[in-house]
């Protein structure tokens, strides 16, 4: 699939808006979803501005992202799938839980705010959507 952007470049970056029922037990409506490559998911993220609340205000370092996600790489692969609604969600749950332990871990302190920046830089910004085709081209 082609970005829906540039209609030039692979769509890696699969956005979508859901509406969630009131029961836990079914699934959610998707009512859009948008697909980009990493460029301009990147680009719609700094010029969207619900997904541009203080972002790259707070961010990690390129050494220290790479770290994370050669750990993370080694530790749950499964990670780097983003090739569907519901492995986005399962992803986005995974990475969280491990930047927090990470940070935790490097004695880190940040509070919820900087938390949600980190997140951001960690796993909705072009850092990561490079480092999934990296990983993925691999497994063929």
């Amino acid at each position: 699939m082609l970005c829906e952007s540039c209609h030039q470049r692979e769509a890696t970056v699969h956005l979508s808006k859901n509406t969630f029922p009131d029961g836990l037990d079914q699934p959610p409506t998707i009512l859009q979803a948008q697909h980009f490559c990493p460029e301009c998911a990147d680009n719609y993220f700094a010029c969207t501005p619900e997904m541009n609340s203080d972002r790259d205000l707070i961010c990690l370092s390129d050494f220290f992202r790479s770290k994370l996600y050669d750990l993370l790489e080694k530790t749950h692969p499964e990670a780097f799938d983003n090739s569907t609604t519901e492995a986005c969600h399962r992803t986005s749950e995974l990475m969280r839980n491990f930047l927090r332990e990470q940070l935790s871990k490097a004695k880190i302190e940040v509070n919820e705010d900087a938390f949600e920046m980190l997140c951001s830089d960690f796993f909705c910004s072009h850092h990561y959507y490079c480092r999934a085709e990296e990983v993925n081209r691999r497994k063929k």
